[in-house]
């Protein structure tokens, strides 16, 4: 399993929370809005926040490959700037070396 730091960034102009406030027809479904947050089969989404006045969310998620976070972050790419980057856990890293706490 890997670790991925993902970055989602939309405008005020393709906000779909904008456009359902400004629209009379229900465009966005507030169920599909950010759906990613849960996950699903392959991805488990282990932190996720937002600075929603930047629009700009932010999210830890646990995948066996980087294909899987795309696919989960397809939706969100047709409104703004996805980024997916590897990270490793420095934490376990340094536990399974035998330097915590030394």
């Amino acid at each position: 399993i890997m670790l991925f730091h993902v970055t989602s960034k939309h405008s005020w102009e393709t906000c779909r929370g904008r456009q359902r406030a400004e629209s009379s027809e229900d465009i966005f479904p507030p169920s599909e809005v950010y759906r990613w947050i849960e996950g699903n089969d392959d991805v488990k989404v282990l932190l996720a926040g937002g600075h929603q006045s930047a629009h700009t969310f932010f999210a830890f998620v646990e995948a066996d490959d980087y294909q899987s976070v795309v696919t989960l972050m397809r939706p969100e790419m047709w409104v703004g700037d996805v980024d997916v980057l590897p990270v490793n856990d420095l934490i376990t890293i340094r536990k399974e070396a035998g330097d915590w706490g030394k």
